[in-house]
């Protein structure tokens, strides 16, 4: 780890490139050691080829070698694979009954208009509700963290209605929507919509389990 930490700083100084100054003081207030450990941390670096080291005129010269530098594209690939896993998200989840607020609020011309221009789909006038399993729960945290297609909210005559966000997704290859409304009576629950009455279409029933591939 610290390893990485001092290529980080040399590439950021342009140590990939050039040579650049770099003396033991500054490298052990950097890390947060001492001087004589730092010294150590540079000759270890310059030992197992990861740098490669010059005299200059007022401080040593510091260039990260071709060994350096595969081990930040490394570092580098694995943040990619992490962030690139994270833009899609699957949640398994049991079919429930709603209360029937889904289908009250997907007839509202203010947030039925929205879905249709941004998902490209005129919705249901209902929701699939899955309920998910609290080993999931991390995942709505997610959704919540994620910016998602933002649905504004509007008032209608003396009601506002809150904004919320959604979610392209697909349930068994069928293209759909998550709905994460900013305020929610449920804390377990994940709200489907489609352009197809989804328990008809797929032969659902309460108690069955279902898997949404959700895209951030």
């Amino acid at each position: 780890m610290e390893n990485l930490r001092v290529l980080k700083h040399l590439a950021i100084m342009g140590g990939l490139r050039n040579f650049v100054p770099l003396s033991s003081g500054e490298l052990a207030k950097m890390l947060g050691i001492s001087q004589q450990s730092a010294s150590k941390k540079i000759l270890e670096l310059i030992d197992n080829g990861i740098i490669e080291r010059r005299l200059g005129a007022k401080k040593p010269l510091i260039k990260i070698t071709k060994k350096g530098l595969g081990l930040l594209q490394k570092e580098y690939a694995e943040y990619q694979r992490m962030f690139e896993a994270l833009k899609k998200l699957s949640v398994k989840g049991v079919v429930i009954s709603g209360m029937g607020e889904g289908r009250y609020y997907l007839t509202l011309k203010g947030y039925k208009d929205q879905l249709k221009r941004k998902l490209r789909f005129s919705p249901y006038e209902g929701t699939l509700n899955l309920r998910i399993s609290p080993g999931e729960s991390s995942k709505l945290n997610i959704l919540k963290e994620s910016s998602g297609i933002t649905i504004d909210g509007f008032q209608d005559g003396e009601r506002t209605f809150g904004p919320g966000k959604c979610f392209p997704a697909k349930i068994r290859n069928m293209d759909c929507a998550v709905i994460v409304p900013n305020r929610s009576h449920y804390s377990d629950v994940v709200e489907v919509i489609s352009k197809d009455y989804l328990r008809e279409k797929l032969k659902l029933r309460d108690g069955d389990e279902v898997e949404v591939e959700i895209r951030l």
